[in-house]
């Protein structure tokens, strides 16, 4: 995925997590994040991010799917798919494509920390 320039930063809270048996031996986990969004798509964010975790696998997928309310009293509405890996100390990169309400689409690069709860990113032109 080639990356243009930086159009956004998050800092996300997860505020719930739920943890629920995947297919087979895997885990499915569904976090609900709230935080600011800045830049071209700056406001408000919450939203919710499903992993199913496999054992032993050194790659996992997501799904995004959450609105960022705009100071304008609008709201733009976001999906996400990507993967994410392990980087040591309970840390995830997460790297993917978010498709916005509006038709833009941006290139995400996140670090996912598992332990406090964070996901800490930038948005990239697509391109």
């Amino acid at each position: 995925m080639a990356q243009g320039k930086e159009i956004g930063a998050f800092t996300l809270k997860g505020d719930a997590f739920i943890y629920t048996p995947g297919p087979g031996q895997s885990v499915t986990v569904q976090v609900c994040y709230s935080g600011p969004v800045t830049g071209e798509v700056a406001g408000t964010h919450r939203g919710t991010m499903t992993v199913v975790i496999v054992p032993g696998a050194k790659v996992v997928t997501y799904t995004y799917c959450g609105v960022t309310y705009l100071p304008t009293g609008d709201a733009v509405g976001v999906t996400s798919q990507g993967t994410g890996e392990n980087i040591g100390n309970n840390k995830r990169q997460l790297r993917g494509v978010n498709y916005f309400s509006d038709g833009r689409i941006a290139a995400v690069e996140a670090e996912g920390d598992l332990v406090e709860g964070t996901l800490t990113g930038k948005l990239f032109e697509w391109s």
